[in-house]
């Protein structure tokens, strides 16, 4: 994990709280059960306010860029970024080519 990571264990939430699945209907019984577990152990909503306030600190990064200051895996926060969006706290910024060529979103706060 990046030793700047940011890490936020006791602070107040930073959205409103979302009530979307975290699995699809079509998905196997697996993932239900990791969605289950992330959303009730807490996991989710912890992580949706990391990536909120890597967002605010940060803004114009993809999330990519935003693993790496969240200390999160990339697909964990593309996962967090479509629930911060859908909460409203953050939203889609322009397009920008990433170093390998292709080309990502980027996150602004809302």
């Amino acid at each position: 994990m990046n030793q700047s990571a940011i890490t936020f264990n006791t602070l107040p939430p930073l959205y409103k709280r979302i009530e979307t699945p975290a699995a699809r209907r079509g998905d196997p019984s697996t993932s239900h059960e990791a969605a289950e577990h992330v959303t009730t152990s807490g996991v989710r909503q912890r992580h949706v306010e990391i990536v909120i306030r890597a967002v605010r600190q940060h803004p114009g990064l993809t999330s990519l860029e935003l693993a790496d200051v969240c200390g999160l895996e990339r697909h964990e926060v593309a996962r967090r970024t479509a629930d911060a969006e859908t909460a409203g706290s953050i939203r889609k910024g322009p397009v920008k080519r990433q170093a390998n060529g292709r080309s990502a979103v980027t996150w602004e706060a809302a």
